[in-house]
């Protein structure tokens, strides 16, 4: 069993026990799940375990709020409320009697009534929520290291225990490994261990990830390609969730619009799409002064840099050039310099941006694919990969 299908068994659909986030001996503790970014944690909770959660609450709360946004703790609260009472409650008509009397009593010029009224209201509301949160109920906080730098930590850990102990709901963080540095770091570390009564890690597979993702009826038109993307995804060895849904998203659309679609160019339009994703870089193509075709690796290199490295090569080069390690191919560049006695502002050059000539050695060498289909179609796809249009 995997990690996912594991965790998966764990909170929410174990047989042969009540499961983790349906025990009501959990309830008032807090639990983390935290994993590599981009690893698809919001994507487990939002699409695996909220919707089959939320039924098996019945009259409990299930909540999701991301902290992306949220300027201060009254903000987080007030966005966790609302979101307990409208998972219970439906449509407000608190809310929408409030919309009316409202407009009738600013009309009469009696905007003070409408003040007390919104208080009364939101006063309601907020004990209603509180209500439909305590015992058992879940609330789930996304987005834990993008939470504004207003919000303290200690205070936003208060909040939690507060709402974990005071209501007897579970909470669940979810964040990405190692988020915090500096004095942030070591009062997470302070308060987690004080706070946080469980931790889980979310690690699925590469495969695991695209099945998760691919599975949405919306890329059923892709069901015979779903293979050959998901052995280009593999060739980068990359986890990322997001990227997954833009590549799918691409070649749905690719489909869509020029009704052809082979393994060549599902390869092109993946791996070019993480190159252009993780590393800003878009590989050329062109023919040289013979007609011969060669492929342009970088363009935004500064001059004296590009020309120490195979800047337009023949496909003959090609195989000796992608057999070469990432430091050797980094090592002669550095050695190409220091005989050229371009020392010590291209070798500082070099220095600062060695995460450029490793994304370059990956995707321009190692996994080469300009030439997997014809010029006019590569130039298209590179276009729309770096534009977002295709017509």
């Amino acid at each position: 069993m995997t990690n996912k299908e594991k965790l998966e068994q764990y909170l929410l659909l174990d047989k042969t026990k009540i499961p983790f986030l349906l025990d009501d001996i959990n309830n008032g503790k807090t639990i983390m799940l935290s994993g590599a970014w981009g690893a698809g944690k919001t994507h487990f909770w939002q699409n695996e375990i909220e919707p089959k959660l939320s039924e098996k609450l019945e009259d409990k709360a299930c909540v999701y709020v991301s902290l992306y946004g949220k300027e201060s703790i009254s903000k987080v609260k007030s966005a966790i409320y609302e979101e307990a009472y409208k998972s219970i409650m439906g449509e407000d008509i608190i809310s929408k009697s409030a919309s009316l009397i409202g407009d009738v009593a600013t009309i009469l010029g009696k905007g003070k009534n409408v003040e007390a009224f919104d208080k009364i209201n939101q006063k309601s509301k907020d004990s209603k929520s509180e209500e439909l949160l305590k015992d058992g109920s879940v609330i789930c906080l996304d987005d834990f290291e993008r939470k504004s730098k207003k919000i303290d930590l200690n205070d936003l850990f208060g909040l939690i225990s507060h709402l974990a102990l005071s209501l007897k709901c579970k909470l669940v963080i979810i964040l990405n490994s190692d988020v915090f540095t500096g004095k942030e770091a070591e009062v997470f570390r302070n308060v987690k261990e004080k706070t946080v009564n469980k931790f889980f890690y979310f690690e699925p597979t590469i495969d695991e990830l695209f099945k998760s993702i691919s599975k949405d009826e919306k890329y059923n038109d892709l069901e015979e390609y779903k293979v050959d993307i998901l052995n280009a995804i593999k060739e980068t060895e990359e986890l990322n969730a997001r990227i997954y849904i833009q590549v799918l998203d691409n070649c749905l659309e690719w489909l869509r619009v020029k009704e052809n679609l082979d393994d060549k160019i599902v390869r092109v339009l993946v791996l070019g799409t993480f190159n252009f994703v993780l590393n800003h870089m878009v590989l050329e193509f062109y023919y040289n002064e013979d007609n011969e075709k060669h492929y342009n690796i970088v363009s935004n290199f500064p001059f004296e840099v590009s020309r120490y490295i195979n800047n337009g090569f023949s496909s003959e080069e090609l195989e000796e050039y992608s057999n070469i390690f990432e430091l050797t191919f980094i090592d002669q560049l550095r050695l190409n310099i220091a005989r050229a006695k371009k020392i010590p502002m291209l070798s500082e050059w070099i220095e600062q941006n060695i995460f450029q000539l490793k994304a370059l050695w990956k995707y321009g060498y190692r996994l080469y694919y300009v030439a997997d289909v014809e010029e006019e179609t590569y130039n298209e796809i590179a276009q729309f990969i770096k534009s977002g249009i295709l017509i």
